[in-house]
């Protein structure tokens, strides 16, 4: 027995199953439920309405009634229950119309227009004989309108697309979830689309099943194909004689992916996809995707449905999985046998084929991924560095030579697979050289080639001198590791390595070496980098035939294109499948496989536009394959690149954003900072003898030595005593210590070239000083650190032995000028290191050279140093002989130097705080003189008084300091000063001044 129950209306929401709300109290129109009762199984069904809620009595409004439910019984009576429907609205907006459809519309329209007696009358009136009266019904992008004539009210149905033949899909909403797909869009997409062109949408269902129609479609197409492309394969076999076991054997290539990306942590994704190609053909010949999730099995009342979820296991197995599928219906798909394998070596799949293909599976052969093993490679390199920051430097791991390792890999991997192809070797000699060109790239890069093969070009090359003007001074920049300048040179030379088809004249640029001496580089990375190449040399055989993935890695990049650049979820239903197999038909049918896919797969014609759009892409991309063929186009787009790079990866830009970025730390406290100081100076600052007498013989070629470099910015150098001494302790220091410890100034031509011309300025000092009847010896010195205070060290540019048994220091200053200036003219100019002093030039005692001499002697121990100064435009040698001034040492310059490291320099050394907020710590007023103690007055008499303020008034004018004679002018009048000056106004007037002196406690 039926009952009716009243329900409520909730606005925006429909009828059908959305009707189980909780029953309220009428609120407006009632809506009716018929309940379906039966007692036993065997009883008749029994509906019964106890209210009708309107009589149709009329016709016309009975048409305007649609079905609203229907039972059925055993017999057959059938009931229908239908709603009035509300006025429906007059169509508004734009809708897409098909051109035939509109046209076929037209005729019918105009040919009732022309026999219809009212309408011509109406239209001999001026008024519209036809009018669109209502949208009856719309389908996603499709709809079905009314026109009436107004002359005898007739009716027109007009739809604005046809239908897919053999199928109730309209046409126009088949093709906007096509190219929803191939553009890797969805539902949300194309609806906010087209609300904003004030066009009805598609509703999720309708797109979902569309969707899924599309990708049966694909799938079968797709199968089609890749039967095409294995008999291709097998018939090119056959041609090559290639078999195993009476089988035509092919390589191919093999990769996986997922549906979102895993960031090198989270291997969770709900899809995968994994594909087979040949090698020879580069088609698809396999296929799978897997998918863990299915939200209609996941639903507690889950209906028969088309289920895509085909996975329970982890995501890391789904490669996997796949490629032993493809393996296993090899020989029954396309009767072949696939016996080897190119793969990127990051996953199980080799050994699973190797155990569970039967048969054939213990014969298959890996062929490892070039490219993939080199970026592994690199990654390992960035690592070493990251685990071991004094791994940084020049002679290090510097990005330079970083790049350099990894060339010299790919490098030497490509001439062996070159001999092997041109049969200047067998397979056996080539894999045994080929080895030994990976344990050995360490050492050709670091410039020992006494164990360099035939490979290394550098062996046989004459060694460069320090006197030749180009190699050196492009090399010299190598002092740090952000040197973007030799990278972008080094790049441009060797850019061609990581693209198939670069040219042999560039590859054979790898072969020489660098100008990096082997002896000053640190053993321990050359063991950790010969750790990582031998793992790299056990997998000789499988990198001889140089085989890459790139193949599969392109067609990842296609798939991408499908799937929305892994930035959505598609794995809910059908989606992902479809979407992998639109990716699939692309690699196999080329830029213009839509078309295609469309007419064998519809049955219908795709459209001019729709061919013209294709073929457009077609022809882009012929045009863009031969532009980048040209020899200097990828040159210049690798010059723009590193251009953009020297931006990017500048201090500023790393600080802003990255590892580097700047962040709010804590300082620690005084008392950890304290004991960080005192550490840092047991371990790097208070060495022994043999210590620093081990680090003196290891830096003898200074610049170009990697422990030079390290150890300096542990110390206050000689270069930087005057910057200090002169340096006011009140200003700030943060910026002056990111110059001494943070600077990446790696040089420029001036000082390049200056060290270029220190050997033969020697030369010329040793000549000058036989013309002045001294026979002198200079030798090279290294660094050297201060026998008591090891916190200072200094490196001459020579030590000076004399016949007479004398030695010293001498420092060099070469000096470049753009105009033809001599010394003297030069020294006219304040900033210039001389001075003319009645005729004769000299250094100026206040400059930053004089003070770097006087470090240089009191470190040395030696009682003089030359001070050198040459200029080649014109030619003159300027030699100044400065001798050791204790007093000025010990008094002026060392308290100084002292409390700056102490208060300074050390607590940034321990405890840095460069890059982190709010940066590096102010250490106020860092040195205060100390206080001369006065002696006693003793008791005079008047008489000696007297004379003594008269005596005091005669010295005062030119023995007084500034402070002095400021309280003298406030004591005297101002006629009564002895010089003349201009009159200055007393201020203060009538205030007492209080002097504090600020005694530092500290300061001993």
């Amino acid at each position: 027995m039926g009952s009716k129950y009243k329900k409520g209306r909730i606005f925006g929401r429909g009828l059908g199953r959305h009707r189980r709300f909780k029953r309220v109290k009428h609120l407006g129109r009632p809506v009716y439920e018929i309940k379906r009762q039966r007692n036993q199984r065997k009883h008749i069904l029994k509906l019964k309405i106890r209210k009708i809620n309107k009589q149709f009595n009329n016709k016309s409004l009975f048409r305007n009634k649609e079905v609203y439910t229907t039972f059925s019984t055993g017999c057959d009576l059938k009931l229908k229950i239908r709603k009035v429907k509300n006025n429906l609205p007059i169509a508004k907006g734009y809708r897409v119309m098909n051109l035939d459809c509109l046209q076929a519309h037209i005729s019918d329209i105009t040919l009732h227009a022309c026999l219809c007696a009212g309408a011509i009358n109406l239209a001999k009136e001026g008024k519209a004989p036809i009018k669109l009266e209502t949208e009856v019904r719309s389908l996603g992008l499709a709809t079905v309108m009314l026109a009436k004539c107004m002359g005898c009210l007739q009716k027109f149905k007009l739809e604005t697309s046809p239908k897919v033949p053999g199928s109730k899909r309209y046409d126009i909403n088949v093709r906007a979830v096509w190219g929803s797909m191939v553009t890797g869009n969805g539902p949300a997409h194309l609806n906010e689309f087209l609300a904003t062109l004030n066009s009805p949408g598609l509703s999720q269902p309708s797109f979902s099943a569309i969707e899924t129609d599309i990708g049966n479609w694909w799938h079968s197409v797709l199968d089609k194909e890749m039967m095409i492309a294995g008999q291709e394969e097998r018939r090119l076999a056959i041609e090559r004689k290639d078999f195993h076991e009476e089988i035509p054997a092919i390589t191919v290539i093999a990769d996986g992916g997922w549906s979102k990306r895993t960031h090198k942590h989270s291997y969770n994704a709900a899809g995968g996809v994994a594909i087979i190609i040949g090698k020879e053909t580069k088609k698809l010949l396999h296929i799978g995707v897997r998918n863990k999730y299915c939200y209609i099995c996941n639903k507690n009342d889950s209906t028969p449905h088309t289920c895509f979820k085909n996975w329970d296991q982890d995501s890391q197995s789904m490669e996997g999985d796949i490629i032993l599928e493809g393996f296993r219906e090899a020989e029954k798909k396309h009767g072949l046998r696939y016996m080897r394998l190119v793969g990127d070596g990051d996953s199980s799949v080799f050994a699973r084929i190797r155990e569970e293909v039967p048969g054939w599976g213990r014969s298959v052969s890996k062929e490892e991924c070039a490219n993939h093993l080199c970026k592994c490679y690199r990654s390992n390199l960035e690592k070493l560095v990251t685990d071991n920051p004094l791994y940084k430097g020049k002679h290090h791991l510097t990005k330079n030579t970083r790049v350099r390792l990894v060339s010299a890999l790919r490098c030497a991997i490509r001439v062996r697979s070159r001999d092997l192809k041109d049969k200047k070797t067998d397979k056996f000699n080539a894999i045994r050289k080929l080895k030994h060109d990976v344990k050995n790239s360490v050492h050709h890069v670091f410039g020992n080639h006494s164990q360099c093969s035939d490979f290394c070009r550098a062996k046989n090359q004459p060694l460069q001198t320090s006197n030749e003007d180009n190699t050196p001074l492009q090399i010299s920049t190598k002092t740090s590791d952000s040197g973007i300048a030799d990278e972008e040179q080094l790049i441009d030379q060797q850019i061609d390595y990581w693209s198939e088809g670069a040219s042999i004249s560039a590859q054979e640029q790898a072969r020489f070496g660098t100008t990096i001496a082997y002896s000053n580089v640190e053993q321990h990375i050359i063991k950790d980098v010969t750790n990582l190449l031998c793992r790299i040399a056990e997998k000789s055989d499988r990198l001889i035939n140089n085989s890459t993935t790139n193949l599969a890695e392109s067609w990842m990049h296609i798939r991408t294109k499908f799937d929305g650049g892994k930035v959505h979820n598609l794995c809910n239903r059908g989606s992902w499948h479809a979407r992998c197999y639109g990716g699939a038909l692309r690699m196999n049918l080329g830029p213009q496989w839509s078309c295609k896919v469309w007419e064998s797969s519809i049955g219908t014609e795709p459209g001019h536009l729709f061919r013209k759009l294709y073929a457009r892409h077609e022809q882009t991309l012929a045009n863009s394959i031969k532009h980048k063929s040209k020899p200097n186009i990828q040159q210049v787009r690798w010059k723009k690149k590193m251009s953009c790079l020297k931006t990017s990866t500048s201090k500023k830009a790393r600080k802003a954003y990255g590892p580097e970025a700047i962040d709010v730390t804590d300082d620690v406290s005084s008392d950890n900072l304290e004991k960080l100081k005192h550490d840092y100076l047991n371990l790097h600052i208070h060495l022994s003898e043999l210590q620093r007498l081990n680090i003196t013989n290891l830096t003898i070629l200074q610049s170009q030595s990697g422990l030079w470099h390290t150890e300096r910015k542990k110390r206050i150098t000689a270069s930087d005593f005057g910057s200090i001494v002169k340096r006011n302790p009140s200003l700030l220091t943060a910026k002056f210590i990111r110059t001494i410890l943070y600077s990446t100034f790696t040089g420029n031509y001036h000082t390049r070239k200056g060290i270029l011309e220190e050997e033969t300025t020697i030369e010329e000092y040793k000549l000058k000083k036989a013309e002045e009847s001294e026979n002198v010896c200079v030798e090279r010195s290294g660094l050297v650190i201060h026998p008591t205070q090891t916190f200072l060290a200094g490196s001459p540019d020579g030590l000076v032995s004399t016949s007479k048994g004398e030695s010293g220091l001498i420092e060099i200053k070469n000096l470049l000028h753009s105009k033809p200036i001599n010394l003297w003219e030069a020294s006219e100019n304040k900033n210039f290191c001389l001075i003319n002093l009645n005729g004769k030039l000299q250094l100026k005692e206040n400059h930053i050279y004089y003070y770097q001499c006087h470090g240089l002697i009191n470190i040395y121990n030696r009682d003089w140093i030359d001070f050198v100064v040459r200029t080649l435009n014109p030619h003159q040698l300027f030699i100044q002989r400065i001798y050791r001034n204790i007093d000025f040492w010990e008094n002026t310059m060392l308290p100084k130097l002292e409390a700056f490291y102490h208060k300074v320099l050390l607590p940034e050394l321990a405890s840095p705080r460069e890059g982190k907020s709010p940066g590096i710590r102010e250490p106020g007023i860092w040195y205060t003189p100390p206080l001369q103690s006065k002696q006693p007055r003793r008791k005079r008499s008047k008489s000696s008084t007297v004379n003594a303020r008269s005596k005091k008034r005669v010295s005062e004018s030119s023995s007084s300091s500034d402070s002095d004679i400021v309280d003298t002018e406030l004591q005297r009048p101002a006629p009564l000063r002895n010089r003349r000056t201009r009159l200055r106004p007393t201020k203060f007037l009538g205030r007492s001044i209080k002097h504090e002196w600020i005694i530092d406690e500290f300061d001993n």
